[in-house]
């Protein structure tokens, strides 16, 4: 290879004309080929250190919040309020503060962002929380909420 004088950002192609290299017939790339483990039900049960274990016991350590969660940081963000959300940074306007059904319990922001960084138009799960366009929604935690006075940003703007 040395005396091609490859550099940085050059791809070598190579084709294996061996008929019985490992490579021929496919062994490398169809996995159907390839005898896989088999275990029962019964012995995976029985092993510990198992993803299933992991599932289950992660299943019982789920947090239950209460109703009121954050409850009394919503009382600094009011509905019409510029805001900034972290992390990222992503501004918009709030349109919705309190308890989504459709989500965890505890209470919620609705922000519509002012840019297309969000997740839905305001309907989250078949429940409408509030109007905005495609992808400019997102329901977070106010502990993430910072209202204030963050006016839209410019894109033409250079930030140095």
């Amino acid at each position: 290879l040395g005396f091609y004088s490859p550099r940085d950002g050059y791809r070598i192609h190579i084709v294996d004309l061996d008929p019985l290299s490992v490579t021929s017939g496919g062994w490398l790339e169809d996995t159907s080929l390839v005898e896989k483990y088999k275990i029962s039900d019964e012995a995976y049960n029985k092993r510990d250190g198992t993803f299933r274990k992991f599932k289950e016991k992660l299943g019982q350590q789920q947090v239950k919040f209460p109703d009121n969660y954050m409850e009394d940081l919503c009382s600094t963000i009011k509905v019409g309020d510029r805001c900034q959300v972290e992390p990222g940074e992503k501004r918009g306007v709030v349109k919705f503060i309190g308890r989504a059904e459709s989500m965890a319990p505890g209470f919620w922001v609705g922000i519509k962002y002012d840019e297309p960084v969000g997740k839905h138009d305001g309907m989250v799960k078949g429940h409408r929380y509030f109007e905005c366009p495609p992808l400019h929604g997102g329901m977070v935690r106010p502990d993430k909420v910072k209202a204030g006075d963050f006016p839209e940003r410019d894109p033409f703007e250079e930030e140095e």
